[in-house]
């Protein structure tokens, strides 16, 4: 999997994480301050784009009630 800084793009074959490692990314950039208006995450189907809006809402919820959650992803991103 190949994960690049300011413009991130994500490479990997299936079942790599990439929906874990988009959504953990996303939402770390949503802690850093970045408006979601400038956070483009793009796939090829509307099923896929749905299980990462799913992810991301949940990663959102987590690091909102959980410490742990919340210091997991941040040792993710850095």
């Amino acid at each position: 999997m190949e994960l690049h800084s300011k413009d991130t793009l994500l490479l990997a074959s299936a079942g790599t994480g990439k929906t874990y490692q988009l959504s953990a990314h996303f939402v770390g950039l949503l802690l850093q301050g970045v408006t979601p208006e400038r956070i483009l995450a793009t796939t090829f189907t509307r099923k896929a784009a749905g299980e990462i809006l799913d992810r991301v809402l949940q990663r959102l919820v987590e690091v909102a009630t959980d410490d742990r959650a919340a210091a997991e992803l941040s040792g993710l991103l850095g």
